[in-house]
């Protein structure tokens, strides 16, 4: 019993090892056969943005609603040159708005 048990082990292994040479050689034999179809050199160079857009969340102020404190954020988008200065701001339409607990704590 315990010999057939390592003689199958020893015979899937070398299965496996058959067949993921016969793979390798395949992807050998492939990869010097087959070639791109209607490649064409590539004449164009990578581009640069002009400008990078950025989000934010600006701070709009707090109010009180009970015993929640409210936290009002504005979402507004940046644009900024290649150097970095600001060129344009101008909100999204979007806000957010995150709530505290501030009552009794008992």
């Amino acid at each position: 019993m315990e010999q057939s048990w390592k003689q199958t082990l020893i015979q899937t292994l070398l299965v496996t090892v058959i067949a993921v040479n016969m793979m390798w050689i395949g992807l050998l034999v492939a990869r010097n056969r087959l070639e791109p179809a209607g490649t064409a050199p590539v004449m164009g160079r990578p581009g640069t943005p002009a400008s990078q857009k950025e989000v934010r969340l600006q701070y709009e102020g707090v109010t009180s609603e009970g015993e929640w404190e409210v936290e009002h954020y504005r979402t507004i988008e940046i644009l900024r040159d290649e150097k970095g200065r600001e060129i344009q701001s101008r909100p999204t339409g979007e806000e957010t708005h995150l709530r505290y607990w501030k009552g009794d704590r008992s």
